[in-house]
């Protein structure tokens, strides 16, 4: 026997699974630079699903690729970021549309309040390697190639080595 709840949570839940795949086919038309068929996805997840706020994000940066609109595509950014601010990848999407808009400076603010909530995030450590950002010096009264600034921060650069860093020869006796 199943009751008319029974049945509209049944519909709830196959709306939201509906709902979560035009999002993930939106993040894939994102990908493939198919910004056009990306907006069209992400507005009917968010027609499916308009609790998700999550999905503004998404949708602000096809539309700042697709349409060129980069206040309305900051503004739903900010609108995700509002509702679920722990999340890195709306404070990155938000840096993206402000690279987009030439606005650098404020791309950078996006990236670093992305790593704030995970240090880990790659995308932006990534995107903030690319525009050439770097960590401050350890000591900072010290130029960056003093050797108390260079052993300082390989220590506690943990033992990782740079990507395309100098080569490291053998030595010999």
């Amino acid at each position: 026997m199943s009751t008319a709840r029974d049945k509209r949570q049944r519909q709830i839940a196959v709306t939201g699974a509906i709902g979560h795949e035009h999002f993930m086919a939106g993040v894939r038309m994102l990908y493939a630079c198919r910004y056009r068929d990306a907006v069209n996805h992400f507005q009917e997840a968010i027609m499916l699903e308009p609790q998700a706020k999550g999905y503004l994000s998404y949708l602000g940066l096809a539309v700042a690729h697709a349409d060129r609109k980069y206040s309305d595509a900051e503004q739903l950014c900010r609108r995700s970021i509002e509702v679920e601010y722990h999340r890195p990848e709306h404070y990155h999407n938000l840096g993206e549309v402000f690279l987009l808009a030439n606005r650098t400076a404020d791309a950078i603010k996006a990236f670093n309040q992305a790593l704030s909530w995970n240090p880990n995030y790659e995308a932006a450590n990534d995107t903030l390697r690319k525009l050439g950002v770097r960590k401050p010096p350890v000591v900072p009264v010290l130029p960056r190639s003093h050797p108390i600034n260079v052993m300082l921060g390989k220590a506690l650069r943990g033992g990782k080595k740079r990507r395309g860093g100098r080569r490291t020869g053998t030595r010999y006796p």
